[in-house]
């Protein structure tokens, strides 16, 4: 009787532990991937550039979205760039950042490279990943500009929405007492990796629903103002109509070539 009680105590605590280790995988990812987003809208005038600016860790990860949802042709020029410190030979020279001219000049003379260009465009994304630790040495975050250009238009400002997604990078707790924790880590960061993917399609998309929904409220506007102008038309030819088929009738009555008879 005991390994039956044994069964049926398992079959009911088995569903039970299967929701506890789906709760503890959700809570380690929430906690080992941080992504903050904004959704920011803006016009630029004709004739003018707007920038904005974001500040990536180091090995951090920006996503960016971009649509025209208004004005003129629906385009705009934009262009991506990223300013950051040159990486340094070796790790010890960090502690001579700050105190010797030679390596605080390594240190301000950041450099600037553009990421994308887009030229005319209704839309566009672009994915940017920081250098790494490792990679640098330094460590120092980078910033990232973006900047939309309607120098091109005379008179039709733009409105544009854009999407800032910005993901941490991976941190392993180097106090771990075994490589199975690690390894959980980067299977969470890659599942994260793949969710943050999935998030900026889906601004993408909302970006889109946003421009249909604006274009179709132009397209009844236009719609509308067709039907009114049509009206206006017909009553304008029926009663000039009115007023040509009277004055013709009323001539010829004085006229006596015929009569109007109400019988």
């Amino acid at each position: 009787m005991l390994p039956c009680c044994r069964a049926a105590a398992g079959g009911v605590l088995a569903p039970v532990s299967n929701v506890v280790l789906a709760l503890l995988l959700l809570l380690l990812l929430r906690n080992s991937v941080t992504v903050a987003a904004a959704t920011y809208g803006s016009k630029i005038e004709a004739g003018e550039t707007e920038c904005y600016t974001e500040i990536v860790e180091a090995g951090g990860t920006l996503g960016f979205t971009f649509r025209v949802t208004d004005g003129g042709a629906f385009d705009v020029n934009a262009v991506m760039r990223v300013r950051f410190t040159p990486p340094v030979d070796k790790t010890t020279e960090l502690s001579r950042f700050h105190y010797n001219a030679h390596f605080a000049g390594l240190r301000d003379r950041q450099r600037e490279v553009v990421l994308n260009t887009w030229h005319r465009a209704t839309d566009g994304s672009y994915t940017y990943t920081a250098s790494s630790v490792l990679k640098t040495r330094h460590g120092l975050p980078e910033e990232v500009s973006v900047c939309f250009d309607n120098s091109f238009s005379t008179f039709s400002p733009k409105w544009v929405r854009f999407s800032i997604m910005k993901r941490d990078v991976l941190e392993v707790d180097p106090g771990a007492v075994s490589k199975v924790e690690n390894a959980m880590e980067e299977e969470l960061h890659r599942y994260g990796t793949i969710l943050f993917g999935l998030a900026q399609d889906a601004n993408a998309l909302q970006l889109v629903g946003e421009s249909d929904r604006v274009k179709l409220n132009s397209l009844a506007k236009i719609m509308a103002a067709g039907l009114a102008l049509n009206i206006m038309v017909l009553l304008t030819i029926a009663a000039y109509q009115y007023l040509s088929l009277s004055r013709f009738l009323a001539r010829q009555s004085r006229r006596g070539k015929f009569t109007i008879s109400t019988k």
